[in-house]
């Protein structure tokens, strides 16, 4: 452990965002971005082609911009990763892969009764069940898939489809920029490749390929083509049929794509990063890519994603973050915090990035930085993590966090001596498409939500573990010293959880490691495995193994293994703090812990015992500095008390050794407090609030005129997109009209922020034409004097044109834009001449406050009066998306501060992004989570003190959805959401933004 590099991680620890490269792509602007990602601490990007993208994807001019990025990867001491793919799933090169050859298309093995027979289909085989004809058939995928840019997706079980994606794509990135390999172009993330799209099939479907039924013959000696029927319908000896079956499917997947894609990468410098499609679940793995184990082998940086609000995915990380302990890989990475929701900025990601660091998580990779917010682009699976929120300045120190969080958890070796098998192949041998009617009972509810179960039930209890996949133990797993090793991890206790079959090899490992372990360390949970090979067989199992009916029987059995492991303590309960999970590493000079509370919502005052000596330290993850922690040695355990916050965390080093290290503060700003809460000395409440910026409504409704005929009267801008305007013929002129209510006229500046208004033809307020800041097709930096938030924003002067009443503001236009719906567009053939136009919301910008009816209907009123300090949505800003300053005094009685002792200023009730306070003009500090407490001895003094605090909101209230019903608990927010008229609502839903009191304590 290198402290200097704690507390100030090199680039290759920090966060590195998906950067959508989402519009008509500009030099300047590229440059402008990474500028912005360097200052923020970020250390690198992945430059990845998203929704609406306008420059040719992998043209002359694509390279040219990758180009220009790597050069000012250099500059910025920040990485320029590459990414495989136009938007996703890898391996269609954008559409150029799946024209080049039928031979390259997708395929499936699909059943179908006579009237579902398509051209596309050609019948491998009948079967009767039931009385009803069945025709198991090869489907080809057609071309025509909007996702896919009009084309299909690729099988990639054939190795030549493999080949031609290398040669489409890394070959040419090889030679436009293959003089930056391994160097600020440091590798390339593959995202979602499959075996089968499965939710393209509305028909029962499984995986196929041209090559497959030779490959399974060669592997298990029998022709795969007499044996479909059992693959479909639980008959005859299909347990041992479908197992093959995926056995043979996910081992084709892994050598035609995984192994091929690694050793271009390994032979060309580049590291292979990203994840494949649905590793979540057994079941869904198995429908899309046979089983995710397996190709974490073949990566440099396995990877995985972690979308929604939640923490609840912890087989999806345990299952990369194993293979990369056992296999010795550098890092696993995690696609993160997509799809959380604009209201989401960096509690929310300290949540999961906790959780998934505790699991072993040592990359992260932000999912989404938008290089333009334009029309659709800002609904592409919010929340938005770039220059356009309102907190961004402050990303810093969330970015310090990020990369010392990751570099700790590289280092050293991870203490884990439990191995629990991976059913996987349990859940092959009984998959079939049919059991979708019951919802898979057999394979959720036996294998599944079981394996789940115990997998959350063995962290909760503190007892960490590796899974053991077995394909990478035919290979990598051997018995030795008393016990199983796979790689660099060896285990003492081996559990299986509920399982139908185990390979041979597994089962040959088991009995060996039973006879040199003993018998005892083998736990069993009910069912048993009753096959080998998914082969039905009679297992001889040694005397003396566990045989456990229920999880609780497992942890029991397994606490008295580990009577010693590290105990954390729930004051309020007297029992196991099941929300805290621990990370454990053992160093070469000590050992350090990761400590995360993963509950979102509630404290936990905790008694930590660890077993173990050496000098006990805090690496204080959001300072980078080193405390002395305040704990005593009893009986050979270091014990200690702490309150966690919700999402609190803790790294914890016990060194063998000295270091010099200060006394721990009563509080730490990754979450904890070490000392019950201190004396008020004194309490603020009465706030002199100001906005920094100014004040937005949004118009979200508008009347559409196409070719001059109205289709659409005052509706949501977000149904006139998808229902007119995105199906509208290019070049079809149109008019848009905006209607907004003014109650008294403002005062100063007002300005429209219209997207791309450069490219209208005439832009009018109440009848008066009004001009933008730029001129038709104007590219270059972002420019805040031209553009507001988001360099596609452009401004258009209003001032003078606004009346008191109702007033009309009115764009016409050709309308020249390449979205075809949601998540969804066209390539731009001629993207050089290309000026898009948009009907989106229009944001009017201005010194005046919000009045509202009930959150349903808004008007502007310029006579400005200062909002409540408690909540600015509710007191006239309730779009804002800036910052806001509350100002204070605080007299202190000179006899009320004790020398020696520390003074504090907690804030309350704090509903912002982040707040920065300022002490008598001093800054003292920002804060992003609970608890809101900074110390102000160096800062405060005794007599009058002014406080000031500067708050920063989100782009939610402005940007959404929030004219859907309940949206505050969708976990999953996409594009699709702002489309749910199912559950539109035209009462807004407005997130609060403001700070309730302050009180100085002394402790």
């Amino acid at each position: 452990m290198n402290l200097q590099e704690f507390k100030n991680p090199s680039p290759t620890y920090r966060p590195a965002p998906f950067w959508s490269w989402n519009d008509k792509l500009d030099k300047e602007e590229l440059e402008r971005q990474i500028d912005e990602m360097a200052q923020k601490g970020w250390g690198g990007y992945f430059m990845h082609s998203r929704v609406g993208l306008v420059t040719g994807y992998l043209s002359q001019e694509w390279m040219e911009m990758v180009r220009t990025c790597a050069q000012h990867a250099e500059a910025t001491q920040t990485f320029a990763w590459l990414y495989d793919e136009d938007k996703w799933p890898s391996g269609f090169a954008g559409g150029e892969v799946p024209t080049a050859n039928e031979e390259y298309r997708s395929r499936a093995l699909v059943l179908l009764k006579k009237e579902e027979l398509t051209e596309n289909d050609t019948v491998l085989a009948e079967y009767v069940h039931e009385g009803n004809t069945y025709y198991i058939c090869k489907r080809v995928s057609t071309l025509g898939n909007l996702w896919y840019n009009g084309t299909s997706y690729v099988d990639l079980m054939n190795p030549n489809t493999v080949k031609a994606f290398i040669e489409c794509t890394h070959e040419r990135y090889k030679k436009a920029c293959g003089e930056y390999f391994g160097k600020s172009i440091p590798g390339i993330f593959t995202d979602e490749p499959c075996y089968l799209r499965e939710w393209e099939y509305s028909v029962p479907a499984l995986p196929w390929s041209e090559g497959l039924p030779q490959f399974f013959k060669d592997l298990k000696g029998y022709n795969i083509e007499e044996h479909l029927h059992e693959l479909f319908f639980d008959v005859e000896d299909y347990h041992k049929v479908r197992f093959d079956f995926f056995d043979a499917a996910t081992r084709l997947f892994l050598e035609s794509f995984t192994k091929q894609y690694y050793t271009w990468c390994e032979g060309n410098n580049l590291k292979m990063t990203g994840h494949f499609m649905a590793e979540d679940t057994l079941v869904s793995q198995l429908q899309w890519i046979g089983a995710a184990m397996p190709h974490y082998e073949f990566m440099h940086w396995p990877g995985i994603d972690k979308l929604r609000r939640h923490v609840d995915q912890l087989v999806t990380v345990k299952q990369v973050t194993s293979v990369v302990d056992q296999l010795g890989k550098e890092r696993a990475l995690c696609e993160a915090f997509g799809c959380i929701g604009q209201q989401s900025s960096f509690y929310h990601r300290k949540w999961i990035a906790d959780w998934q660091a505790v699991l072993g998580i040592s990359f992260v990779n932000h999912h989404l930085s938008l290089y333009s917010m334009r029309g659709e682009r800002k609904r592409d699976y919010p929340p938005n993590f770039y220059y356009q929120q309102p907190w961004w300045d402050n990303e810093r120190q969330f970015s310090d966090y990020i990369g010392r969080l990751c570099y700790a958890v590289t280092q050293g070796k991870r203490d884990v001596d439990i191995l629990v098998l991976h059913p996987i192949a349990s859940v092959w041998s009984e998959y079939s498409p049919l059991h979708k009617h019951n919802n898979y009972a057999i394979e959720k509810g036996i294998y599944d939500e079981p394996f789940i179960n115990l997998s959350k039930a063995l962290m909760a209890n503190k007892l960490d573990f590796h899974y053991g996949d077995e394909i990478i133990m035919e290979k990598h797993a051997r018995v030795a010293d008393g016990k199983l090793i796979i790689g660099q991890h060896s285990y003492s206790t081996i559990v299986v959880p509920p399982a139908l079959t185990l390979r041979s090899s597994t089962i040959k490992l088991l009995k060996d490691f039973a006879q040199v372990a003993g018998p005892d360390r083998l736990i069993f949970m009910y069912p048993m495995p009753k096959r080998i090979d998914g082969q039905k067989a009679s297992i001889d199992w040694p005397e003396g193994i566990h045989r456990a009916i229920a999880i609780s029987d497992v942890i029991s059995i397994l606490d008295g293994y580990y009577k010693d492991r590290i105990r954390i303590i729930d004051e309020a309960t007297g029992a196991n703090a099941h929300k805290i999970l621990c990370h454990q590493r053992n160093l070469s000079d000590g050992k350090m812990l990761l400590l995360a509370n993963t509950d979102e919502k509630r404290e936990v005052w905790a008694k930590v015992s660890i077993p173990g000596q050496g000098t006990p330290f805090i690496l204080d993850l959001t300072s980078g500095e080193v405390f002395r922690l305040p704990a005593v040695l009893n009986n050979g355990r270091m014990e200690f008390r702490a309150k966690f916050y919700p999402a609190g965390s803790l790294l914890v080093m016990l060194y063998d050794g000295q270091i010099p290290a200060k006394p721990a503060p009563a509080y730490l700003d990754s979450g904890v407090q070490l000392v019950e809460n201190p004396d008020a000395l004194a309490f603020i409440s009465n706030w002199q609030v100001s906005v920094l910026e100014q004040n937005v409504m949004p118009i979200n409704d508008v009347t559409l005129y196409l070719d001059g005929q109205l289709v659409a009267q005052d509706e949501p801008v977000v149904k006139v997109l998808h229902s007119w305007f995105y199906k509208a013929p290019e070049g079809t002129p149109f008019k848009a009209e905006y209607v907004f209510e003014v109650v008294n006229v403002p005062e100063g500046e007002v300005f429209a922020a219209i997207e791309v208004a450069e490219n209208l033809d005439r832009i009018t307020s109440n009848g008066i034409e009004v001009r933008p800041l730029k001129i038709r097709g104007e590219m270059g930096a972002f420019d805040s004097q031209k553009s507001w938030k988001d360099v596609s924003f452009t401004k258009v002067p209003l001032t003078g044109t606004l009346i008191k009443g109702k007033n009309r503001l009115v764009l016409e236009g050709k309308k020249y834009n390449n979205i075809t719906g949601p998540r969804t567009h066209l390539r731009v053939e001629d993207f050089k001449n290309h000026m898009p136009t948009e009907v989106e919301a229009v944001y009017i910008v201005g010194d005046f406050v919000v009045v509202d009816d009930d959150k349903v209907r808004f008007a502007i009123d310029g006579s400005v009066s200062r909002p409540n300090g408690n909540d600015l949505t509710s007191s006239g800003y309730p779009f804002y998306a800036g910052k806001a300053e509350f100002k204070s005094r605080v007299d202190l009685n000179p006899d009320a501060i004790e020398k020696g002792k520390k003074i504090y200023l907690k804030i309350n009730d704090v509903k912002a992004a982040c707040i920065e306070l300022y002490v008598n003009g001093k800054y003292c500090g920002v804060k992003y989570w609970r608890p809101y407490v900074f110390d102000v001895t160096e800062f405060i003094q005794a007599g009058q003190n002014e406080v000031r605090l500067v708050a920063a909101t989100t782009l939610f209230n402005l940007m959404g959805p929030n004219r859907i019903a309940g949206i505050e608990d969708v976990q999953f927010v996409g594009p699709h959401t702002f489309i749910d008229f199912a559950n539109f609502t035209e009462r807004y839903t407005l997130l609060p933004f403001g700070i309730g009191s302050a009180v100085v304590m002394l402790g």
